[in-house]
């Protein structure tokens, strides 16, 4: 299981530029060049950010300026989102597969190290290092199962708004 882990780390490594270059190209040729809707209202939350970008505000704003960089950021950030999406829903049903099989190799593991040891174990401690690492699973099986816009708004949000306000403080402490 070594060889195979090293032989497959050696060959991530030897290619990192070429699977960088094939990340680059996927985000360029399924980015969405359409232009968005003015009314954000509808869409999902993780695309309202993105919708406020190309609202008649921000146009009106950097038409006089002639800046171009919203259109830029725009593009690239849809492009992004879009590809997370296409990865994240193919990849669902073989994540679970993964984390179940993990999970069954870690609690063979598990026993055969507590029930293979020359020591006196506690049945205590052992079943709660199980119940532990089962909740864990569980946890993860939860994230996985619930979709992206659950992680985004669970975990996420949770922390930029942290960030946010950490940063707010910091300013309004020094003046800024």
């Amino acid at each position: 299981m070594t060889r195979i882990m090293n032989k497959l780390l050696y060959f991530l490594y030897r290619h990192k530029m070429l699977i960088m270059a094939c990340t680059y190209l996927a985000v360029l040729f399924c980015a969405n060049y359409a232009q968005a809707e003015t009314d954000c209202s509808e869409l999902s939350d993780d695309e309202k950010y993105l919708c406020y970008c190309k609202s008649d505000v921000i146009d009106k704003k950097y038409v006089e300026a002639g800046c171009w960089s919203c259109d830029v950021i725009f593009t690239l950030m849809m492009s992004m989102t879009n590809v997370a999406g296409t990865i994240y829903d193919g990849t669902i049903a073989l994540s679970k597969i993964i984390l179940g099989g993990g999970a069954c190799i870690w609690i063979a593991l598990y026993f055969l190290k507590a029930l293979g040891s020359f020591t006196t174990q506690d049945p205590a401690k052992i079943i709660d290092g199980l119940l532990t690492f089962c909740f864990k699973v569980a946890l993860v099986y939860a994230l996985i199962d619930s979709g992206i816009d659950s992680i985004v708004h669970y975990i996420v949000n949770p922390l930029l708004s942290i960030g946010f306000d950490i940063g707010s403080t910091f300013s309004a402490a020094t003046g800024f």
